[in-house]
């Protein structure tokens, strides 16, 4: 159905809102060509990918969150001695740090620990394990099925506008998510991909696989090899619910979820129970994240993602000052952690912060909306809740 003039984007660019006045029609044209051009045209190009993109499928972290206290009065009264940022991942990292002050085995110890074991164990659950048996779409309910088909879209949206004979470098896709929508819609797509793993029968963490080059064999007779054009490196930044760490060999393995021992999956900050600092894979992925917005005429798009990690919001700032560096982000600038981002850093030209109203109030940094602007028709676009 065509989208009616009474809704409102706002688009922000150099501390103001560049579509006062500006006709609904005007302010998706635009924005969608902004999308296209970006993706067309950028050198390097990054997606940052958050929460938000499978919350249809997938609770967020924090609802999760309050569903665990309700059910668990351990996990209450422990929480009521606690002083810091009321999320999930705060409180797990403040446990895994009070733990280190008391002898395991203690009972202070036992007592921490089996309220952390709770919460890791039941927000894992809360990732429908469905998902991750997806050697048919059979296995997957509604949600999940109208989740994975946005990224699908997604992803085809994206190379369908890559396609210019001097674009030749990989996507990197940065997430925090711990879901793998991302890898079964690559698969899905046959888009080729790595993830850090190298491997097959066992799989292990090796960031070295992130520069090796795939190129195009296709041609026998070519004097020079063209890399593969539908290429993505997908970087996990706060891990992945397939993730183990081996303890005998302190080494990060890819294995299915076993929700009877879960002790040992690699989900940020968990395993800064194992680690005196922030080590393997953790300080390798945000290495890659650094390196990869410093590279030449470099575009940031970021989706879904509400600004929850200080460390991942100054790495985005810093690349701020690089004139060759766009980044486009898709959110909703009432958002207390949004709105602080917006504040210290939307008066840079290379800045731009794109939400307001799409089909309903604040809906238009949602992902499904965020595809339609990559379409080719999105002014007739259907909507997909």
């Amino acid at each position: 159905m065509d989208l009616v003039s009474k809704e409102n984007m706002y688009y922000i660019r150099g501390g103001h809102n560049l579509f006062e006045n500006v006709a609904f029609e005007e302010q998706i044209q635009t924005i969608s060509s902004l999308l296209k051009m970006r993706c067309s045209y950028s050198e390097n190009l990054h997606f940052l990918i958050g929460s938000g993109c499978s919350r249809n499928a997938i609770p967020l972290m924090n609802d999760t969150f309050d569903i665990i206290k309700s059910n668990h009065a351990d996990v209450r009264m422990v929480f009521e001695q606690y002083t810091g940022e009321k999320d999930i991942e705060s409180f797990l990292s403040w446990l895994a740090t009070a733990m280190k002050f008391f002898t395991e085995g203690s009972n202070e110890y036992k007592k921490y620990d089996s309220v952390y074991t709770i919460i890791k164990k039941e927000f894992l659950r809360s990732i429908n394990l469905n998902l991750f048996r997806h050697e048919t779409d059979l296995a997957l309910d509604d949600q999940e099925m109208k989740t994975l088909q946005n990224y699908i879209n997604f992803y085809n949206g994206v190379f369908s506008h890559r396609q210019h004979k001097k674009v030749l470098s990989p996507i990197n896709v940065f997430t925090t998510n711990y879901d793998l929508f991302n890898e079964i819609a690559f698969e899905k797509l046959k888009i080729h991909y790595t993830n850090g793993f190298s491997g097959f029968v066992t799989r292990t963490f090796d960031p070295s696989v992130f520069h090796i080059r795939l190129v195009d064999e296709e041609n026998r007779y070519k004097d020079k090899w063209n890399p593969i054009r539908k290429y993505v490196k997908l970087y996990k930044i706060h891990g992945s619910i397939d993730w183990q760490f081996d303890v005998e060999t302190k080494t990060i393995k890819q294995r299915k979820l076993d929700l009877d021992n879960t002790s040992n999956v690699v989900i940020f900050p968990t395993m800064l129970k194992h680690f005196e600092t922030q080590q393997t894979p953790y300080s390798e992925l945000f290495r890659e994240f650094t390196v990869n917005l410093q590279k030449k005429n470099s575009t940031l798009i970021v989706l879904g993602y509400g600004f929850p990690d200080e460390h991942i919001n100054q790495l985005i700032a810093q690349s701020l000052y690089y004139e060759d560096f766009n980044l486009i982000i898709f959110g909703n600038q009432n958002e207390e952690k949004a709105k602080a981002f917006i504040d210290a850093n939307g008066d840079h030209s290379n800045f731009h912060f794109i939400g307001g109203d799409f089909e309903n109030k604040n809906d238009a940094h949602y992902f499904a909306n965020v595809i339609r602007l990559l379409g080719d028709d999105v002014k007739n676009a259907t909507p997909d809740e």
